[in-house]
């Protein structure tokens, strides 16, 4: 890629365009660039420095020897006026970006002043900037959650009185019938029939789809910046089709359930009775998952009826009339059943 100068407008007599690097004073009064005011030129005006209006070799700078345009009245190099007369005083403080062979003895600029220390607000407005109102929301949302834990979680001691006793046992029913399935077909079971297959989309990968390219200007910090080509990949979506399988199968699958409860200790708590075929053939029955749910009832102290599931044992070794030590929650009111102690 071709560089090109950078501009800069003069801000004393107007001159417009100049070259960022070429003129380090403005030709036409000889005012010092100022490399803060350079900008890049639009796309239809960049000019490259052999083009410019104020290059060629038509005279030479009496001061530093510089050879200049004609359409130049004072030296781009060091401002000197083109009868080699110095016309402004503040063209002695020259840029180091400006200092060419032939300057003879110009001061160095001296040194900007240091910017005053900001004030305390200045400071302290920067802070909440940095955390901005969307992280404030996500903190004010976080103490609201903590705090709304804190008070859920909160319980108080009470005592419970055991009032009565519940239990359910339960066995699923299974039986061995043909039922319609479907899957990929590269999964498909061993024990399939009837198969028919079709084609469906599985999902999609991203292939690339040419490029999107703009031009992008890089200042070579010296006035001239180069143009590149920055070029980023397009990609589209393309669908994945596989075979998708519909077929007949043999599978267990509940048919009913069994079910015997009763309240109190007494009888003891005993399965249901159940009858199955025992074989592996269409229709045949078989005993599926078994569960039970053993469950004390209580009064609190507040006359608040309460219930627990609980292990058979523990459940045995509550008698009714017995008392126990508890905790509920303050909001709930829910009884915990992992803390309950005898009395």
């Amino acid at each position: 890629m071709p560089t090109y100068e950078m501009f800069w407008d003069c801000p004393s007599c107007g001159t417009k365009k100049l070259l960022g690097k070429t003129h380090r004073h403005c030709p036409a009064c000889g005012t010092v660039q100022d490399p803060s005011l350079r900008y890049f030129p639009p796309e239809s005006e960049k000019v490259a420095v052999e083009d410019h209006v104020f290059v060629g070799v038509d005279w030479v700078c009496e001061r530093c020897d510089t050879p200049n345009s004609n359409a130049a009245s004072h030296c781009v190099n060091c401002g000197d006026g083109r009868e080699g007369k110095e016309k402004d005083a503040k063209r002695s403080a020259d840029v180091d970006a400006g200092a060419q062979k032939g300057e003879h003895g110009k001061p160095k600029p001296a040194a900007p002043a240091p910017p005053p220390p900001p004030s305390k607000a200045a400071k302290a407005a920067p802070a909440l900037g940095c955390l901005g109102v969307p992280a404030l929301v996500v903190v004010g949302l976080i103490v609201v959650c903590a705090g709304l834990f804190c008070l859920f979680s909160r319980s108080s001691p009470t005592e419970v009185k055991v009032t009565g006793h519940e239990w359910s046992r339960q066995i699923a029913i299974e039986k061995l019938s043909t039922t319609q399935d479907s899957a990929w077909c590269d999964s498909l079971p061993k024990d399939a029939r009837a198969v028919t297959r079709s084609r469906k989309e599985k999902g999609s990968r991203k292939v690339p789809d040419g490029q999107t390219c703009k031009t992008v200007n890089e200042d070579q910090g010296d006035g001239t910046f180069k143009t590149r080509q920055d070029c980023q990949t397009k990609y589209r979506n393309e669908p994945i089709f596989e075979d998708w399988c519909t077929f007949s199968v043999d599978r267990w699958k509940e048919a009913r359930t069994e079910k015997a409860g009763a309240k109190g200790l007494t009888p003891a708590p005993s399965w249901p009775k159940v009858k199955v075929d025992g074989c592996s053939k269409l229709g045949c029955t078989r005993e599926g998952k078994r569960t039970e749910t053993y469950t004390v009832r209580f009064t609190d102290a507040d006359g608040k009826a309460q219930s627990c599931n609980l292990a058979e044992s523990k459940w045995r070794s509550m008698a009714v009339g017995s008392r126990w030590k508890a905790s509920k929650g303050m909001v709930t009111g829910g009884l915990s059943c992992s803390d309950l102690q005898p009395l």
